[in-house]
């Protein structure tokens, strides 16, 4: 089980209990992910997944609970400065990674900003496209409507931004993924996937603005 997935488990069973005994031994092992690793990296990386999966909005809730455990408390305000500094050391890309990487992808901000993807697209070549090949993989086996229309997004915004993507997409298979799912039963899925087969193809960047405003004009495509 990879760092994501116990931070994943324990933050869902976090949201969902009432027990002051189970979040008081979720909260004991957050801290001990954190602070008990000798290596920075490691603690960083549990900070990161923490992160991603909404622990610190978790914390704030349970700031505005009352509770008789003084450890539990001290444990709450502990955690929330910690992530609150990691937080701030993060760069959009680190978190971008970390939601990959959970296989949980929604539409958090980053996803739609053209600037993290101006400043970032390089960045999805790196460790032999390891981004790339984890966001082709949910295509290939997610079952989420929600999962498959943020992949497919990224990866047509990946191939707006940089100039070879068209073809390291191709050579990753990226794209008979996608066209797949233009079959997809669910409309959502059907669109951005049909978004990322037009900038897949397209060459005029402004003629598909265009065309995105007014879907009754023809695209213009590779020949």
């Amino acid at each position: 089980m990879s760092k994501s997935d116990v931070v994943r488990d324990l933050s869902d069973i976090l949201r969902d209990t009432v027990k002051e005994k189970v979040i008081r031994i979720i909260l004991a092992t957050f801290r001990n992910l954190l602070e008990k690793p000798t290596e920075p990296e490691t603690s960083r990386d549990f900070a990161i997944s923490m992160v991603q999966h909404k622990v610190l909005r978790q914390l704030e809730l349970l700031e505005n609970k009352k509770f008789d455990d003084i450890e539990l408390t001290e444990d709450i305000q502990a955690l929330t400065e910690k992530l609150q500094t990691s937080v701030q050391d993060l760069s959009s890309f680190d978190e971008y990674w970390s939601e990959v990487r959970s296989g949980r992808l929604e539409w958090s901000p980053v996803h739609k900003m053209d600037r993290f993807w101006r400043e970032n697209a390089m960045k999805f070549n790196e460790n032999n496209y390891q981004v790339l090949k984890a966001l082709i993989k949910l295509l290939e086996a997610s079952k989420d409507p929600l999962i498959l229309c943020v992949a497919s997004h990224d990866l047509g915004e990946y191939v707006r931004h940089y100039p070879r993507g068209k073809s390291v997409i191709e050579q990753l298979n990226g794209k008979q993924c996608v066209m797949r799912l233009l079959a997809h039963e669910d409309p959502n899925v059907r669109y951005h996937a049909l978004l990322c087969v037009q900038k897949l193809m397209v060459q005029n960047w402004e003629y598909l603005g265009k065309q995105l405003e007014d879907p009754n004009k023809p695209i213009e495509t590779k020949s």
